[in-house]
């Protein structure tokens, strides 16, 4: 599913930097090309497997609301397209197939899948790729409509040029998914690579043009057919990488499939037999009845959303770890972070996107507090809080910064994130008195203290309070 809208997406960007030429100038093989690739794109959408899955996944809605969006669009005649602001409209139906292709992967459960490499490897397909993909369709498109109409302003030149950095970070953001897929991946060489090898060859003549497009007082002696060759040259460039990584994850996907078959397989063996000699030894239901009470226990101090600790077993860790603290040597540190705008992130994209965006930040918490002593918890909402040993006080405000950094490079939109763009966090960072009788509530409202600071001065850092 993800696969066949991967290819709606590159058909639905080839359309709008079309578009964008024939608006300005009559060409005739662009009008060709424009009238076979709709088509193409509409046939996507009676393919048997797409309307399987759409169905699996209960996606019909979604479904028919592109195919409708796209139809009407298609309409525009191209001496309405400027007055409709079809570049536009265009990119909206982008971003809706973007979000679609997140909506897959959280309706297939994928998200739930415990290893650290195809969870990596899920996000890259799922998010990086693709919003790589539409970063350089929009530099394609606006770059060939501005040498199409032969002008440009500065507002176009700035947005071209966010879009152009755009592409270089998420270039950087996936070569270092690649870099984790490949160390937590035992079957994986490093000869595996999720961008093609000679991605550079391509994108630093198509950055140098767009730099061109920028810095020149009027756009520059190039074609528009031509700076849209090059760019859908590196759009192509990512499809057998992309093939490759979609192969590779149903492989380890069927793969644990086969795995949970077979526990599945022993755990109900194992139940059938512990019920046979229930019947004749009274302390097999004994240990069966601990057992039960082992798993509520664990239940009881657990976040059911992200599967973090919760506020409950905070409470109860925080005095063990300060006596350990305090007889072995070292320092307790104390984290509370807060996810940044994030009632304008539900109220924009819905409370089931909001609780995606959660466990997201929960996983990059348990993956970076994973030492002996480390703890992170949910303790409500948006709020989350980390204890930590460290050394002294610069290696613990690098090793807490380390959160807020990754929760960044996920890269989940967040428009109403301003200046941002994206999902990020603010927490207050302190050092534990070293006092075995340390009051709680006064160590959360110190640390809230610092969060709120780092709020107050834009969001998106950290405040350390001594």
């Amino acid at each position: 599913m993800i696969n066949l809208l991967y290819d709606t997406l590159t058909d639905l960007q080839k359309i709008r930097g079309y578009s964008q030429i024939s608006q300005w100038e009559q060409h005739d093989k662009i009008n060709e090309h424009l009238k076979q690739i709709k088509q193409q794109f509409l046939d996507r959408f009676k393919n048997k497997q797409w309307l399987y899955e759409t169905d699996n996944l209960h996606l019909q809605s979604e479904s028919e609301h592109l195919i409708s969006e796209a139809r009407q669009l298609f309409n525009i005649k191209p001496s309405e397209a400027v007055e409709r602001k079809t570049f536009n409209l265009y990119s909206n139906l982008i971003t809706d197939i973007l979000k679609l292709m997140q909506l897959t992967a959280d309706n297939s459960n994928l998200i739930l899948d415990p290893e650290l490499d195809t969870n990596y490897l899920i996000d890259v397909l799922a998010q990086q790729v693709p919003y790589l993909a539409e970063s350089v369709g929009r530099v394609r498109g606006m770059g060939s409509g501005f040498l199409a109409k032969k002008e440009i302003t500065a507002d176009e030149r700035e947005r071209l040029h966010n879009f152009q950095a755009a592409i270089l970070t998420r270039i950087e953001s996936i070569r270092d998914a690649q870099d984790v897929i490949i160390k937590t991946s035992s079957n994986l060489k490093n000869s595996f690579h999720l961008l093609p090898d000679k991605l550079d060859q391509f994108i630093d003549p198509l950055v140098n043009k767009c730099l061109l497009l920028e810095d020149e007082a009027d756009c520059p002696d190039i074609s528009p057919e031509e700076f849209f060759r090059l760019a859908t040259q590196v759009i192509d460039l990512l499809s057998s990488p992309y093939q490759t990584g979609i192969v590779l994850l149903t492989s380890k996907l069927k793969a644990r499939q086969t795995q949970h078959l077979l526990q599945g397989g022993f755990i109900f063996f194992g139940t059938a037999v512990a019920i046979a000699l229930m019947l004749y030894f009274n302390r097999a239901f004994f240990l069966y009845d601990q057992k039960l009470h082992g798993e509520m226990e664990k239940l009881s101090i657990t976040d059911q959303l992200t599967g973090l600790y919760n506020r409950r077993h905070f409470h109860n860790v925080f005095p063990r770890e300060l006596r350990n603290t305090l007889r072995h040597g070292g320092q307790l540190y104390l984290g509370l972070l807060d996810v940044d705008n994030f009632k304008l992130y539900n109220d924009k994209y819905g409370h089931p996107v909001g609780d995606q965006a959660l466990k997201h930040i929960a996983m990059v918490m348990n993956g970076i507090l994973q030492r002996a002593g480390d703890y992170c918890f949910r303790i409500g909402g948006e709020e989350f809080c980390f204890l930590f040993n460290e050394t002294d006080d610069e290696k613990a405000k690098d090793f807490a910064d380390r959160i807020r950094q990754e929760i960044e490079s996920l890269g989940i939109v967040h428009e109403k994130n301003k200046p941002y763009g994206v999902v990020t966090i603010s927490f207050g960072l302190i050092r534990i008195p070293e006092n075995l009788n340390c009051n709680l509530e006064q160590v959360m409202t110190k640390v809230d203290e610092a969060l709120y600071m780092a709020k107050e001065a834009g969001r998106n850092q950290y405040v350390y309070l001594d």
